[in-house]
């Protein structure tokens, strides 16, 4: 270990070495901490009324849960605790950005038909594709 200050860069081998030593704790911790369901919580004042929208998001992809922090601002922004430094301007380019950036968490499944979600009506009767 330098003593002088300098600061040693981690190697291939040396984090793949931490990794494969922390495998099994990170198991156990993420079976622990679910996040199946993310919520969102907005709130402004205005014209002397004070607005809360809370908003619950499930993503799943291909059928799969998508785990992780995922929160909206005031002006209608998404982002995503993994990706922090990001923003999208909907859930949907989120999860398009997220298969774009973690590829081997999103393997293909071949020629899948349409989710079976696709044209799900919505409690107010909006169709969502």
């Amino acid at each position: 270990m330098p003593s002088n200050g300098m600061t040693i860069s981690p190697t291939a081998k040396s984090i793949a070495s931490y990794v494969k030593k922390n495998a099994l704790h990170v198991k156990k911790a993420q079976k622990a901490h679910k996040h199946q369901r993310t919520e969102s919580v907005r709130e402004a004042d205005y014209k002397g009324h004070h607005i809360v929208i809370t908003t619950q998001y499930q993503i799943e992809v291909d059928g799969k849960i998508v785990m992780g922090h995922l929160g909206v601002t005031n002006d209608g922004q998404v982002h995503y605790h993994p990706v922090p430094n990001l923003s999208f301007a909907s859930a949907v380019d989120l999860v398009k950005q997220l298969i774009n950036i973690f590829p081997d968490d999103f393997v293909a499944k071949g020629n899948r038909k349409t989710h079976h979600r696709k044209m799900k009506r919505t409690l107010s009767g909006h169709k969502h594709t």
